[in-house]
């Protein structure tokens, strides 16, 4: 069961037409919002975005904190002001986490959401999807990249991959979904091949570690309080 730090700190958001996901996290008593850098690529030191709540979409403004260096895809943004309690922390820490380990993943896939009314603030639902760590590359003695065996779809990128570290009772957060490896597979029609391929999901997910957002965090400190 995925406890309510990580699902009531999982949002909806657009930006411009394409929907995603994105998760926020507290750091010395801010909060910050953390999502895909390929979500909000042109965003360079403001942006809006809209969130999804009470079933509209309501824009709120931001402040880039910064975008992680290189492919790592995560981008962190400071809003206007706090949008969840403090006593409700996702903490923000890899450590603990092992190959072979189940964890969960939190999103909106194709813009898909349930909902709970007032017991989530009147906030959509995510959906919860489930899958194994199977590999993860260390960068400079940080984690790089986490590669999970599951299902991915569109509308997860952003979302938060939590686990359980040894002995603990709530998630916390060691990466953030970008997307996964498709294969290119011919179309047949009987025996006789067309010239179509077609994109098959191979259930290799690819997430970045969650060490890049803390890392922009300390370097530009400028969360709501």
């Amino acid at each position: 069961m995925v406890t309510s730090n990580a699902i009531r700190r999982t949002f909806h958001i657009k930006v411009g037409e394409q929907t995603a996901t994105c998760f926020l996290i507290d750091i010395d008593d801010q909060q910050y919002l953390v999502t895909a850098k390929h979500i909000v690529s042109g965003f360079t030191h403001e942006g809006t975005i809209s969130i999804a709540h009470d079933r509209q979409w309501k824009n709120l403004p931001t402040k880039l904190v910064g975008h992680a260096p290189g492919e790592a895809d995560i981008s962190v943004l400071a809003l206007p002001y706090r949008i969840a309690g403090a006593d409700l922390s996702l903490p923000p820490d890899a450590k603990g986490l092992t190959v072979g380990q189940e964890v969960y993943f939190l999103g909106y896939p194709f813009g898909l959401f349930g909902e709970m009314g007032k017991e989530n603030n009147n906030y959509p639902l995510p959906f919860v999807k489930r899958g194994v760590v199977s590999c993860f590359e260390h960068n400079n003695h940080d984690l790089h990249r986490v590669f999970l065996d599951g299902h991915n779809n569109p509308g997860f990128s952003g979302g938060p991959v939590v686990f359980q570290p040894p002995g603990a009772t709530n998630f916390q957060v060691a990466a953030v979904i970008s997307g996964y490896r498709y294969e290119n597979l011919p179309v047949f029609h009987g025996e006789e091949a067309l010239p179509l391929i077609t994109r098959h999901n191979t259930g290799i997910v690819f997430t970045y570690g969650i060490g890049y957002a803390t890392a922009l965090v300390r370097e530009n400190p400028i969360g709501p309080k």
